[in-house]
C-alpha cells in the first residue's frame, strides 16, 4: 500500500500529464504510444531518488507478439503510468499478460516502445519529452525532499 504523500505525488504526476495531453476517447493520450518514453523517464528519475527501486511492465497480448502498454511496478507491487495512475495487475486481466523487466533492457524497451524517438501524430500529436522528464523530475524531487526514506 501506497504511502498517502507518495500517492498524492504521483496522482499529480498523472494530473498534470493528462491536462497537458487530454484524452481520446476515454483513454489518456499519453498512453498511445508514449507511455514507453514516460515509464522509461520515471523509471530512471525514481530510481535516481529513491533506495525502494521500480521497474518496467510490458503489457502484453496473450500471443505474446505485441506490447500494448508499457508502465512501472512501484515497491507496493501496484502498477502505475502517466494516464491511468495507480492500478492493480487485474486491471489488465484476462485480455493480455504482464511481463516484468526486472533488469532494466533498453533494447527490448525500444523494441516493445516500437521506438522511444519517434512522434505520435495520431493520438498524441503534441508530446514533448521535455515537458514529461520536467514533470516527473520535480515532483519526484518534491517527494524527495519530504525525507520519506523510511517507506520509499
Amino acid at each position: 500500500m501506497l504511502h498517502p504523500v507518495v500517492a498524492q505525488t504521483l496522482e499529480n504526476i498523472r494530473t498534470q500529464i493528462n491536462a497537458e495531453y487530454g484524452f481520446h476517447e476515454s483513454t489518456p493520450r499519453i498512453n498511445y504510444g508514449p507511455c514507453g518514453v514516460f515509464a522509461q523517464v520515471f523509471f530512471q528519475q525514481w530510481n535516481a531518488l529513491f533506495r525502494e527501486k521500480v521497474h518496467i511492465c510490458f503489457v502484453m497480448t496473450l500471443s505474446r507478439d505485441e506490447c500494448d502498454h508499457i508502465c512501472i511496478c512501484l515497491p507496493s507491487g501496484e502498477l502505475y503510468d502517466g494516464g491511468i495512475g495507480v492500478h492493480t495487475r487485474n486491471h489488465y486481466s484476462p485480455q493480455f499478460v504482464l511481463e516484468d523487466m526486472f533488469d532494466y533492457n533498453e533494447q527490448l524497451l525500444e523494441k516493445w516502445s516500437y521506438g522511444l524517438d519517434r512522434t505520435y501524430p495520431r493520438f498524441c500529436p503534441n508530446f514533448d519529452r521535455k515537458f514529461v522528464e520536467r514533470i516527473v523530475k520535480s515532483n519526484l524531487e518534491n517527494l524527495f525532499e519530504k525525507d520519506l526514506s523510511p517507506i520509499v
